[in-house]
């Protein structure tokens, strides 16, 4: 089929129309036509594959790495990297727009860096028969061994060269910058952002990407008033929460996973932060036994998002200000809606390009009552 694409959508595809209805491509950049072969539904929608380019974009560019449509990593690389910053604020506010029926925001802050070498956290995933370590292929569980990967820092690209491949189906790695930490070992680091000092261990959340990652935590930070209570919800090892430990008298980081919740302490000790505390809960039980009410909640939800029931939870504790973080701007939408239907009105939007040539996003909403 011949297609011409019209937009990026997230999930990395181009929106094109036939005159049978939407369908979605892969490989091509808005304003380009191609030759196209269907390759399979996903959610009703056909989803097709350029093969032949026959209007080429100026905003095309060569790829550069030999694994890129083997590896399931990268889908973007063929694009120049300002389009695919421009692509990805387009995304952020469509998608407000379409799925969370939100139209009236300002205009949305956007944050990139480097486009390469930006990885500090990686899973690996073993070929147990072949003991290769690499990725796995696009929609497969087969296993394309890498031994270089343009986006990994060079620690991390240096374990995929030199390390033995051992009997396990994945391994976990940081780059603390001085050193690599491993789910293969009970070893801890410390990574260092902005002026901070963080405990992590190989299974640690942290975010991804080194030049950005402070940006993110200012960010965060800058949109805090001060205040006497402040919880930091899914809070990990504690990034935000130190970050604004000078922005409330009183903080709460609530984390499911108990290491990090220790890590998270040892990281209050190391930083001086005195005025938070840790708790080893799940969202939902923190909120249900709850009687303090905060001025300020941050959120940092895996990609499904918040539940109905916690964010509906953070509503009745009515917080003044609610920070929403996201890795999935479709999710994030969806739960904003639920919040502006308690009162609450986006006042700040930003987009942090943390993962270069995929279509992944990372944003950061402000909500006030």
């Amino acid at each position: 089929m011949k297609l011409t694409c019209e937009k990026m959508i997230f999930g990395g595809f181009g929106l094109c129309r036939t005159k049978n209805g939407v369908v979605f491509c892969e490989g091509l950049i808005p304003k380009e036509t191609a030759e196209c072969v269907f390759i399979e539904k996903t959610g009703g929608i056909s989803v097709f594959k350029a093969q032949k380019i026959l209007e080429k974009s100026t905003e095309r560019r060569d790829v550069f790495c030999e694994h890129f449509g083997i590896c399931g990593g990268c889908c973007w690389q063929f694009m120049n990297y300002e389009t695919q910053v421009s692509c990805k604020k387009e995304i952020f506010e469509s998608t407000f727009q379409r799925t969370g029926k939100i139209y009236d925001f300002c205009e949305t802050d956007i944050f990139f860096d480097r486009e390469t070498n930006y990885r500090i956290r990686a899973n690996f995933s073993v070929d147990e028969k072949s003991a290769k370590i690499g990725f796995l292929h696009r929609k497969s569980h087969k296993v394309v061994e890498i031994k270089n990967c343009p986006l990994l820092s060079e620690n991390l690209n240096l374990f995929l060269k030199n390390a033995p491949a051992p009997k396990v189906k994945n391994i976990a790695a940081i780059d603390t910058g001085s050193e690599l930490v491993t789910s293969l070992d009970k070893s801890v680091g410390e990574i260092s952002v902005g002026g901070y000092k963080f405990e992590v261990n190989g299974n640690s959340f942290f975010q991804s990407n080194r030049f950005l990652t402070e940006k993110i935590a200012k960010w965060c930070a800058e949109q805090v008033d001060f205040c006497e209570n402040l919880f930091d919800i899914y809070g990990g090892v504690g990034l935000f929460s130190v970050f604004c430990g000078k922005k409330a008298k009183n903080i709460t980081l609530v984390e499911i996973d108990e290491k990090m919740v220790k890590s998270a302490e040892r990281t209050f000790e190391i930083n001086s932060v005195l005025n938070a505390k840790s708790v080893a809960a799940s969202a939902e039980n923190f909120f249900g036994g709850q009687n303090v009410r905060p001025d300020c909640v941050i959120v940092d939800p895996p990609r499904i998002g918040l539940s109905k029931r916690i964010a509906q939870d953070i509503a009745k504790i009515s917080p003044l200000k609610i920070i929403y973080i996201s890795c999935n701007p479709t999710t994030q939408a969806r739960d904003c809606n639920l919040f502006t239907n308690f009162g609450y009105k986006i006042r700040k939007t930003a987009v942090f390009d943390c993962y270069p040539n995929t279509f992944h996003i990372e944003s950061g909403v402000v909500l006030e009552k």
